[in-house]
This record gives C-alpha cells, structure tokens and sequence, in this order.
C-alpha cells in the first residue's frame, strides 16, 4: 500500500463497532489504536448474556470474510430461518422464511459480548492493531497535523481520530459535533426466558398500545432443553416497563404469555430483568477533519427492528472501504473527500432506517379505528407477497444497492450458488 507510512488511526471505544474498524484497517496494512475503557473481553460461558444482537447476511458476510465468524464459539450462536410479525389488537400478520427470500437463514443472534471476545481474539493475531483495555482517554485537541489524543496521562498522536465510543460519545463532543438524544417515550427491558414449547429457530415480535415485545430464539441451552431459550426485548411506556421490572416473577410470566398470546406456551424467567431508556439520536455530521464517528456516537435507533449493530458494523465496512480506498491512491487516512464519501454514504442510509422506526412505534401507538385497520390491512397485503415483501425481507437480510464488498458474498461462492 502506498502513502501509509508513519499514519496512525487511533479508535476511541472498543465493542462491536470499534473492535470490527479496528480489524478491517488493520488487515489492510494500516496501523491502528484501539483504546477501549472496558476490560478485556472473553468469550462467554454459563447462562446467555443478556444483551444479544440479531446479524443480517450483511453482517455476517463482514465477519466471515475479516476472519472474526471463526472466532465465535458457533454452540452459542443461534440461526434463525423464520420471523413472524403481528398486531396484539388486530388479525394483521406477516411472515418471513429464508426459504422464500432465497438464503440459507433470515439472520443470527449473537450475546454482544460474545461478539466482542471474538473480535478482540481476531485482533490478537494481527501486528498492526494495538487493543487496550481499560484505557481511560482524558482529551483529544485537534491540531495542524492530526490529533493529540490523552490517554491514562500518555499523549498519543492520531492522524486520523475515530469516535466509536457510544451514544454519549465524548469523541463527538470534543470535535463540537451535535447529537443531542430524543426521548422515544420508550423505556425497554430485557431478560431471558425459558419456554415450554421450542422457538423452531424463529424470531417473533409483537406490537402492543404500549409498545413492541420481540422474542429472539437463542441458542440451545441443556437445562433448558432444545431450542427453548429466548431473549426478550420489551420496548414500552416507562410506567408500563418499570411495573413489569418490578412484579414478581409468577406476575412476569404471566404478561409475558398473556402479551403473546401463548404462541411458546408457559415460560420462566431465567434472569434479572434490566431496564433502560431508548433515546435515539443522530449526529448532525459524521465527520469534521481528521475525525469520523460511527455506531451509537453516530446514530442509535429504536431497537424495534433490532438493526442498531448492523447499522454500526456497516459503518466501519464503509469508512475502512473508503479510507484504504485513499490511502491506496497515494493520500492520507484522513483525507477529507474520503471522509466525506464515507459521510454521505453512511448518513442519509442511517436517517432513512431511524424515520422508519420512529414511523412504525407511532403507528402502531395509533389507537384510532381507521389507523388500526389500516395496518391490519396493510400487514396482510404485504403477507401476501409481491415485491413489497420482498422489499422487507431484503431489509432485514441487510441488502442494499452500496453495500461495502467486504458485506457481500464471496464471488466465486455467488458463481457457484
């Protein structure tokens, strides 16, 4: 690679986001920092994590091309070939197969941290990429030739900064960049279930008055028995969340079946309940001169459609794109038009999925008799099929038109399928 020498991109912020822009630049032959606070990531044992993230096809193609996939302790990670969608008050329904949308899956549910032991395994074996945990970053001044970063009292040098450090990223905040949160009127609780009957490797989610509940089959757990293991996701008013946080454990269970209709007969809950805010919120830019941010520092969306991460981990496939693309034509890794690049192909996608959830948790809020047979109606159509199912399945297996190569199918995998 040309015009790489001495350059230096340093990471704020491990996890999944960070830790995958890490591996991508690394493996391109630039040399990168990562400076995570959290500590070192292992890959997990005993009981599901209760944070999970569902994977597209488009995830799942970055992670296996970048060598992250074989990282994954692959008993803990949990396909599923099916989803079905339905209105609580209503007969409108729709259902999705991997069969018919010409894959092999619709998706994956990994733990987040699982994934982030994985990719943190991967970055071990590359001498390029410099990971630290625990690392506490003070301060970061932009100056004429890149960025004094201040991190556990060293001063490190950065040629090109990277916020990847959440939603209440500081990396934002010391380049003046707006991102202030939006309240959702959301709260969300998550926990993990056990059910009576199997999940048979389908995600299922619900829309209520009070908010959505998404059950995620998760892998297949022995004191649990085959495949009746599940993730939840209840999105809800807080008054409506906190209530179910704070009932017993007989109470839980009961508006959990209640609130899906038995469709898992009888479950238990497995372990603690945990409540937090959703506030999305959207960067007013992605970049300013020698920076870019990405994941949650960037955006963060309503987890309804559980497409936060991959959003994230498309982010890192289009900067590290775009900035291997510059440095290979001889120019620097933060060069400004490769930044903007980045910006406007990551932006507008992000904005456009943010609006979408924000539209579908209002309409489905909607308490009124013409708006409720409205989308009673307009889930059975799209049931059907046509080309307006297969707009949304497309969605949710992460297909695009500007998707980075690293997020496609091998070629010759495509040619011989």
């Amino acid at each position: 690679m040309t015009g790489v020498s001495g350059q230096h991109i340093i990471i704020v912020g491990g996890g999944m986001t960070g830790g995958l822009l890490g591996v991508l630049l690394a493996e391109a032959g630039l040399r990168v920092t990562v400076l995570d606070g959290a500590p070192v990531p292992v890959l997990p044992v005993g009981p599901a994590q209760l944070r999970v993230s569902t994977l597209t096809e488009a995830s799942y193609w970055l992670l296996r091309n970048s060598g992250v996939w074989d990282c994954l302790n692959q008993d803990r990670v949990q396909p599923y070939n099916a989803m079905q969608v339905w209105d609580q008050d209503g007969t409108g329904e729709v259902r999705f197969s991997a069969e018919e949308a010409g894959a092999e899956t619709l998706g994956w549910l990994v733990e987040n941290g699982h994934l982030t032991a994985a990719l943190y395994q991967r970055a071990q074996s590359l001498p390029l990429l410099s990971w630290h945990c625990g690392a506490s970053v003070e301060s970061a001044r932009r100056n004429d030739s890149g960025w004094d970063v201040i991190c556990g009292g060293e001063r490190l040098q950065a040629d090109l900064l990277v916020g990847a450090d959440g939603a209440r990223s500081q990396v934002r905040d010391w380049a003046g960049i707006s991102g202030g949160a939006t309240d959702s009127g959301h709260h969300a609780l998550v926990a993990t279930i056990g059910t009576a009957l199997p999940h048979g490797g389908c995600a299922r989610q619900v829309f209520m008055e009070s908010g959505p509940l998404a059950l995620l089959p998760l892998y297949s757990d022995p004191a649990q028995g085959e495949q009746r293991q599940c993730s939840i996701v209840w999105s809800g008013w807080p008054a409506r969340i906190d209530a179910l946080r704070q009932c017993d454990e007989a109470r839980f269970a009961m508006e959990l079946q209640a609130a899906v209709a038995d469709v898992l007969g009888e479950v238990s809950l497995l372990s603690e309940r945990v409540v937090f805010p959703i506030q999305p919120r959207h960067a007013s830019q992605y970049v300013a001169p020698g920076l870019a941010l990405v994941g949650d520092a960037a955006h963060v969306i309503h987890p309804l459609a559980g497409q936060g991460v991959n959003l994230g981990l498309l982010d890192a496939a289009v900067l590290a794109e775009e900035v291997v693309r510059a440095c290979n034509r001889g120019l620097g890794c933060a060069d400004s038009h490769a930044l903007a690049r980045y910006q406007r192909r990551r932006r507008g996608e992000n904005l456009v999925m943010q609006n979408a959830m924000r539209g579908f948790q209002q309409l489905f809020e909607q308490r009124a008799l013409p708006l409720r047979w409205l989308r009673n109606t307009g889930m059975r159509m799209v049931n059907q099929g046509g080309p307006l199912k297969a707009f949304f399945v497309n969605r949710a297996l992460g297909r695009s038109a500007d998707l980075p190569v690293l997020a496609q199918a091998p070629r010759l995998a495509r040619n011989s399928g």
